[in-house]
């Protein structure tokens, strides 16, 4: 089922363009940072509640569910292949030949693997789901020419402070082997993260060419267009008594070309009035100088939405730099060895 923008005034959809972004990459962020299944679960299920107030949890739960059978296999995958040392064994999958042992650090990390890969793709179907097409083509397009100063210096500052955080938790080893003093390694920590927030901000702030947005409009305008295209001509054939599912491989093959051919001429067909839309309304003159009607602008809600998204990385960072990232396999390995 194709993802298509849904109406509707939630949380979600109230957010601005960038912040849905931004949330999606900082939950493929924490899906790496974050080992334990437990928190990695409880993230997932945060993001699905808010998700259903958003959209109607059948459509939503449609796309998920043909997922489940792929990332089982992947989580299989680490129960089978991960050899953690001092290993806690359980059991073997094939008991009278000892192969394919399974121990408890495979099934918790296959466990957490499960959740990071539908909390990486459930935050992608809430972003496509509740942002409009022009919207996310907005988002990665170069709309201003100029940028104010105070914006990118602030900008610049919090991405900044954001690197010097995550530099200590995640490189504190290395940070105290610099042939320096205390107050000599955080300034070249601190300088460093500032350098690397600044370039950070300079090519993402620069965004992609116009003609690009345009294209990227288009192309999520249109996946859900092309599905209808497609059900609208599948129905047609079935009325006509053709089959479209035959048992037969070489007889599907021949079905499937007569329903694509169909389909590609729709879409050139499509494609043409699209291209000729675009050129009368003078999209192709002096693109650079174009202004946009739609403007956007954070506000107190993307703002609390993206602290919370720094705080539960920072938090999993912390607990990290503890030893204590994945408390649910200390917790069955303790219960184990009693």
């Amino acid at each position: 089922m194709a993802i298509e923008y849904q109406k509707g005034n939630s949380f979600l959809h109230r957010l601005d363009a960038r912040t849905k972004l931004l949330l999606f990459v900082g939950m493929t962020v924490l899906a790496i940072v974050v080992i334990d299944p437990i928190l990695m679960g409880l993230l997932f299920a945060c993001l699905y509640f808010i998700g259903t107030r958003a959209i109607d949890r059948k459509i939503l739960n449609s796309n998920l569910r043909i997922l489940i059978v792929i990332f089982l296999t992947f989580a299989m995958f680490q129960i089978i292949f991960i050899r953690a040392e001092d290993s806690h064994f359980l059991f073997y999958l094939i008991p009278f030949k000892n192969w394919v042992p399974v121990t408890v650090q495979g099934i918790v990390r296959g466990l957490a693997v499960f959740f990071r890969f539908f909390s990486v793709v459930l935050a992608v179907h809430l972003m496509l789901y509740t942002t409009p097409p022009v919207d996310l083509a907005l988002t990665i397009t170069k709309r201003e020419q100029r940028h104010a100063l105070s914006g990118e210096l602030v900008v610049t500052l919090i991405l900044g402070l954001i690197f010097f955080v995550i530099a200590h938790l995640t490189r504190a080893e290395e940070i105290r082997g610099l042939p320096f003093n205390l107050g000599t390694r955080t300034l070249i920590i601190l300088l460093g993260s500032f350098i690397a927030a600044y370039l950070l901000q300079r090519i993402a702030g620069r965004g992609l060419p116009p003609e690009m947005g345009m294209a990227l409009t288009l192309g999520f305008a249109t996946v859900g267009l092309l599905s209808k295209q497609t059900e609208i001509i599948t129905d047609a054939q079935k009325a006509r008594g053709y089959d479209v599912k035959p048992k037969n491989l070489i007889r599907r093959i021949q079905v499937l070309t007569a329903l694509l051919l169909p389909i590609f001429l729709a879409t050139l067909e499509r494609s043409q009035d699209i291209s000729v839309a675009i050129l009368s309304r003078g999209f192709d003159y002096n693109i650079s100088a174009r202004t946009y009607r739609r403007q956007l602008k954070f506000h107190a809600q993307d703002y609390i939405v993206l602290s919370i998204l720094v705080l539960l990385l920072f938090g999993s960072l912390y607990l990290n730099y503890l030893q204590l990232g994945n408390p649910t396999e200390q917790f069955v390995l303790n219960l184990l060895n009693e």
